[in-house]
């Protein structure tokens, strides 16, 4: 009887997030809104829970992130004026094994318009996410990328 509790307690709260992963998505399908919004993707990058995907005709921006707070964000660089790295970082440690740690990485979008509110694209989390690995030069690289479109 003990046995069977301990099993059902263990593969409950399995079968409880399987069951909201299928049945109770917030967020619509990447692929399903590009189509929807008639986008032209010409470049695209897809890491951990997050994909960006840039349409150089439409000179937008598709971005989303899953998740426990999922997003999807069409942007139209033609509004913004600014783009910008932004994180946030701490130091760990004491006496000669100091360390920074990381706590946020962003890029952040300011537009033309003062009423509209900055737009901060996450690119890494540490508390979603326990280690970085690549999203520093994804941001990187996608920071160069947006702004060489906001110049034109």
């Amino acid at each position: 009887m003990v046995s069977f509790f301990l099993v059902v307690g263990i593969a409950l709260p399995f079968a409880f997030n399987k069951f909201n992963l299928f049945n109770h998505s917030s967020t619509p399908n990447f692929q399903d809104y590009i189509e929807r919004n008639h986008l032209k993707i010409t470049k695209i990058e897809k890491w951990k829970n997050h994909q960006i995907g840039f349409d150089s005709v439409q000179n937008k921006l598709l971005y989303q992130r899953l998740g426990n707070y999922p997003e999807l964000s069409l942007i139209d660089l033609n509004e913004i004026k600014k783009i910008s790295i932004h994180e946030h970082r701490h130091v760990s440690g004491n006496g000669i094994s100091k360390y920074e740690v990381t706590d946020y990485l962003g890029v952040k979008l300011q537009y033309y318009d003062l009423n509209h509110p900055a737009k901060m694209l996450e690119f890494y989390d540490e508390k979603l996410s326990p280690s970085m690995t690549s999203e520093r030069s994804i941001a990187t690289k996608w920071l160069s990328v947006l702004q060489e479109q906001i110049k034109n």
